[in-house]
C-alpha cells in the first residue's frame, strides 16, 4: 500500500462518518425524536451536526495531504464537466455549507418544522456526496474497485459509524431516546454489521478469483490475508456484542451497558478502517 493512501483511508472514513450521523439524526426526526433541544447544544460534540461538520471538516484537512498542498486545492475544481473528483470537491463543499447554515439557524430559536426541512436537505447534500465517492473509484480500469462492493461498503460504512454515535450519544446521556427508538437503532445495527460481513466474504471471494497478472490472487498476499480475518473476527465479535446489548440493555446497569457501547465504539471504526485500508491494498490497474 502506497503511504498516500493512509490520507485517502482517514478522508472516505471521516467523510463517511460525518454524513452518517446527519443521515441517522434526519431518521431520528422522522421517527418522532425531539431534535430541536439537540441541535440547540450549538458548538458542542453533543451537537451531532456540530459533530458532523468536525468530522467533515478534519477530512478536509486530511485531503489537502493527498494533494501535497492546500494551494493545490483550487485546481482539484478546473474539470467539474470530466472529473468525479472535482465534483467530490464541490459536493463535500456544498455538504459542509448546508450543516453550517443549519447549525447557526437551529441554535437560535427556529422551530422543529423548519429544523426538519433543513435536516432533509443535509441528508440528500450527503447522499449527493456519498455518490460521488462512489463514482470515482468504481471504474472498468481497476477490476477490484468495479464491482457492486465499492458503492455497498461506502454506504455501509456511513450508516454503522452513523448509528453507533447515536448509541453512544444517547448511553452517555447527550441525547434523549425512547427504549423503541433506540432498539430501532440497535436492530439497525445489526442488521447493517450482517450485511458487511456477508458482503465482505462475497468480495473477498471474488477477489481471490482476480489474477494481477504479476502478484497472483490477491488473497495470497500473506499481510492483506491476515487483515481480512482480523477484520472478519471484528465483524462477528461487534454482530454479538451489538445483538446482546440489544437482547440486554434492560437488565444491564447503566454502567455496564456504557462498557459495551464504548467497546463496539472502538470496535466498529476498527475494522471499518481495517476494511478501507484492504479496500485501497487491493488496487491494480489493467490496460491504460
Amino acid at each position: 500500500m502506497r503511504n498516500k493512501d493512509w490520507t485517502l483511508v482517514m478522508f472516505t472514513t471521516l467523510t463517511q462518518a460525518s454524513v452518517g450521523i446527519i443521515l441517522c439524526f434526519t431518521l431520528l426526526n422522522y421517527l418522532g425524536a425531539d431534535v430541536g433541544p439537540i441541535i440547540q447544544q450549538g458548538l458542542s460534540l453533543k451537537n451531532p451536526v456540530f459533530l458532523a461538520i468536525a468530522l467533515a471538516g478534519v477530512a478536509t484537512l486530511i485531503s489537502f495531504l493527498h494533494l501535497g498542498s492546500p494551494s493545490n486545492a483550487p485546481n482539484a475544481l478546473n474539470n467539474l464537466s470530466g472529473s468525479w473528483i472535482s465534483r467530490e470537491i464541490l459536493a463535500l463543499a456544498i455538504y459542509s455549507l448546508s450543516l453550517l447554515v443549519t447549525l447557526v439557524l437551529g441554535w437560535g430559536d427556529w422551530t422543529h418544522r423548519y429544523l426538519a426541512h433543513l435536516l432533509l436537505l443535509n441528508a440528500l447534500s450527503g447522499l449527493a456526496l456519498l455518490w460521488m465517492m462512489i463514482r470515482i473509484y468504481v471504474m472498468p480500469t481497476i477490476p477490484p474497485w468495479n464491482s457492486w462492493y465499492t458503492g455497498a461498503s461506502f454506504v455501509s460504512t456511513a450508516v454503522c459509524l452513523g448509528l453507533l454515535t447515536f448509541l453512544l450519544l444517547s448511553q452517555a446521556g447527550f441525547v434523549v431516546l425512547d427504549d423503541r427508538v433506540g432498539g430501532l437503532l440497535s436492530a439497525f445495527l445489526i442488521a447493517v454489521l450482517i450485511i458487511e460481513l456477508l458482503a465482505a466474504l462475497f468480495h473477498q471471494r471474488r477477489l481471490n478469483q482476480l489474477d494481477t497478472g504479476f502478484d497472483g490472487p490477491i488473497l495470497d498476499r500473506g499481510a492483506f490475508y491476515r487483515l481480512f480475518l482480523l477484520r472478519m473476527a471484528m465483524l462477528t465479535v461487534a454482530v454479538l456484542m451489538t445483538a446482546f446489548l440489544f437482547l440486554m440493555s434492560n437488565s444491564l446497569p447503566g454502567s455496564g451497558c456504557y462498557v459495551w457501547v464504548i467497546s463496539l465504539f472502538i470496535l466498529v471504526p476498527g475494522q471499518e478502517l481495517i476494511g478501507r485500508l484492504l479496500f485501497y491494498s487491493s488496487y491494480f490497474r489493467i490496460g491504460v
